[in-house]
């Protein structure tokens, strides 16, 4: 193991301060204000920039400085030009100084220098580093920078190395804390909605969904069927619409599935919301009782219920036969025989007294 740091008492003191206010940090702002005079101070830098993985998911980061915004405010349109940023991409989690990231090259050379002294700042040295957290992937970027002749010292480089983990674990909260928000917003947006909603993320698992959408899989799907809570055949269909350029259109996005005369119909739309830059799925699920009362359903056979479908569809005799197979002769003894167990005599008076109000 390494040797920890040595620092001198006011460092540590700076250094303690900024982490005690990292603790509740709720927004980028929030992080910004707690350690940019911090950063100003422990590496006796004249400009502070720091950049935030965007919360929307979309690449690049959102910078925020006090005094360095005329450089970088177009940023993303020249970054793979920067020399900063080449080389804190090559070695990300890792604090750099000005000589290490030019490797022998001339600072006036480079676009960097020229873009600052454009907009009349005079950025000679830099320490920077590129903060990325494993599979998450980039957090954010750090940046100090002096107008001086004299080079940032040793210890400044080693200051700020300090800090990273600091800065990275702030901005996780941050994500984590905007994250809870949208899933609250979305839970609002769903609620005012009548029947069940259910939020999908494509490859993923469901992000939000209400009481009655996790009733109803509950009480339609076995255990078997869903996986994280989410049935199968549904997050399927939201990967392979997820690949479609094109708006599906309504038949093709919905899934309907029948049980004893019932139907659970599923119909799947693009969100306009989008979490963590990903595409969200939202899906309207829906629960159809049959037509049929459940006293009726409970007495007919499965054959008279579909006998008794054909005739709430208007179906003549011969387009009965002609659906369940059979004669025009069997489908009339098959029908006085329904019409005795209800209680009636006739096609009019069956479905009067069995169909729903």
């Amino acid at each position: 193991m390494g040797r920890a740091l040595k620092f001198a008492s006011r460092e540590q003191g700076l250094i303690s301060e900024m982490r005690s206010g990292l603790i509740d940090v709720q927004s980028y702002e929030d992080i910004h204000t707690v350690i940019a005079d911090v950063l100003v101070q422990l590496c006796g830098a004249d400009h502070v920039a720091l950049g935030f993985a965007n919360l929307d998911g979309s690449a690049g980061l959102e910078w925020m400085t006090r005094t360095a915004m005329p450089l970088l405010k177009d940023y993303p349109e020249w970054a793979l030009r920067c020399f900063v940023f080449q080389a804190t991409m090559a070695q990300p989690n890792i604090v750099l100084s000005g000589p290490q990231m030019l490797r022998g090259q001339a600072l006036e050379d480079t676009e960097t220098y020229q873009r600052s002294r454009a907009v009349d700042l005079n950025l000679r040295h830099v320490l920077a580093a590129l903060l990325m957290q494993g599979q998450q992937g980039l957090k954010g970027g750090i940046a100090v920078y002096r107008e001086t002749q004299r080079p940032f010292p040793l210890q400044a480089q080693r200051l700020l190395q300090e800090l990273t983990p600091d800065i990275k674990g702030a901005v996780s909260s941050v994500q984590r804390f905007h994250s809870v928000r949208m899933e609250n917003d979305l839970l609002k947006a769903v609620s005012v909605e009548p029947g069940a909603t259910l939020f999908l993320l494509p490859h993923r698992r469901d992000i939000v969904r209400t009481h009655t959408a996790t009733a109803l899989l509950e009480k339609w799907f076995a255990p078997h069927e869903l996986h994280h809570g989410v049935p199968s055949e549904w997050m399927a269909l939201v990967n392979h619409l997820s690949t479609q350029e094109r708006t599906p259109d309504s038949e093709k996005a919905s899934l309907v599935k029948s049980q004893d005369g019932r139907k659970l119909q599923a119909t799947f739309t693009r969100s306009p919301v989008r979490w963590a830059g990903r595409l969200l799925w939202e899906v309207r699920i829906v629960e159809q009782s049959h037509w049929m009362k459940d006293e009726w359903l409970q007495v007919l056979t499965d054959k008279e219920i579909e006998l008794a479908d054909c005739l709430n569809q208007g179906a003549a005799n011969k387009d009965i036969a002609k659906t369940l197979h059979n004669s025009v002769e069997t489908v009339k003894v098959h029908l006085k025989s329904m019409y005795r167990k209800v209680g009636v005599h006739s096609r009019t008076e069956f479905l009067a007294k069995v169909r729903r109000s």
